[in-house]
């Protein structure tokens, strides 16, 4: 080993070493004891990953245990439950079947009055349409409930005024159905191949029988009047109405003596689905009567759900159109500005030329003169 001496401080003197070369070292132990120590630290590993492995599981099966033991807890607890819930379900089911069979009920009877037709609301229609002096003396009325459902498909009158069984209005504008998602409904129309084959089936006179109206029945009526401009008076009011089409006159012949002249008519007319009531179609307004008759007044009155979507969606039409009117007016007048400022800008380029082109034949015209003074 080497020293070197280092002064730092008069009179102070620090040693400092330097390593020299190392001295070899001798291993005294024999290799088995060396193989035994590397078996005894494998051992030991092992041992330790062992012990690990067995808390892992140990710790995995407490936690699955106490999951099974708060399942079968929670299993318990439902089973204890279903007694009282069954005594319950028990006691409850004489309501179940009262309104299982309520239901039954409801069915039958919209089955069953399915093809009503209103005829005191057609009657009176009629009486209202006879001319003064017309009199009806016989009239009979045909109608087949499968012709009646297949040409006018009973529509609640809750459906046509668009309300509920509540009476509250249950349609929307076409702008708000649509940012909520939903659209307001209007009755579905029985196509036109359905309703000409329904109402071919109809036995009715017709005065056009290539062209026949969509009729859910035919009435046959005979009676006297004045005069045949009377009786054709009473054809064209009942041609103006909503619950008869095709009226039709087969036989008219002139009586009378003394002067008094007397026409007895017979023919027929055919009865429309505005006659069908549609009450039986949602039996939901039995709870409150009411509300039935609101919706008949509300679509006596015109006021139903399509006639409202009509107007909504005419409304947002014309907003529509009234909003791209604006915008082609605004887009105009901004054409009209831009193709104005144009033709100013060009008509000042023009000016500027023209200033230009005449500074200049000022300058060349005294630099001319001024080169002719100079000559003489």
């Amino acid at each position: 080993m080497s020293t070197n001496i280092e002064l730092t401080k008069p009179g102070a003197i620090t040693r400092i070493s330097t390593p020299g070369p190392r001295l070899a070292s001798v291993n005294l132990l024999s290799p088995a004891t060396l193989e035994s120590l590397a078996v005894r630290r494998v051992r030991r590993r092992l041992l330790a990953a062992g012990l690990v492995g067995a808390l892992v599981v140990g710790g995995g099966w407490l936690v699955e245990g106490a999951k099974l033991h708060s399942a079968q807890h929670r299993l318990a607890s439902e089973q204890a439950q279903t007694a009282p819930l069954q005594a319950q379900l028990t006691a409850l089911e004489p309501v179940a079947k009262f309104f299982a069979q309520l239901d039954a009920r409801k069915q039958a009877a919209s089955k069953a009055m399915a093809a009503e037709v209103l005829f005191s609301k057609a009657l009176t229609d009629l009486n209202s349409r006879t001319p003064q002096g017309l009199a009806i003396n016989n009239m009979s009325v045909t109608l087949t409930p499968s012709v009646v459902t297949s040409v006018a498909p009973p529509v609640s009158p809750l459906t046509q005024a668009g309300i509920d069984a509540a009476g509250n209005v249950v349609t929307t504008s076409p702008a708000a159905g649509a940012a909520a998602g939903t659209t307001a409904t209007t009755p579905a129309a029985p196509t036109a191949a359905a309703s000409s084959a329904a109402a071919g089936a109809v036995s009715c006179a017709r005065p056009d029988p290539f062209h026949p109206a969509a009729i859910i029945g035919c009435v046959t009526l005979s009676g006297t009047a004045p005069s045949r401009d009377v009786v054709g008076q009473f054809v064209n009011n009942l041609k103006a109405g909503t619950y008869y089409a095709d009226p039709f006159v087969t036989t008219t012949t002139v009586t009378g003596t003394d002067g008094v002249q007397s026409v007895q008519f017979s023919g027929s007319v055919g009865l429309t689905g505005a006659a069908v009531s549609g009450r039986y179609a949602d039996l939901s307004w039995l709870a409150d009567p009411k509300v039935l008759a609101e919706a008949e007044q509300m679509v006596a009155k015109g006021n139903t759900a399509s006639s409202r979507l009509a107007a909504s969606t005419a409304a947002a039409q014309k907003a529509a159109k009234k909003a791209a009117d604006k915008a082609a007016a605004d887009q105009a007048a901004a054409d009209a500005a831009a193709q104005q400022a144009a033709e100013d800008a060009a008509a000042k380029q023009l000016q500027d030329a023209a200033a230009a082109a005449l500074a200049a034949a000022n300058a060349a015209a005294a630099n001319q003169a001024n080169n002719s003074g100079q000559g003489k």
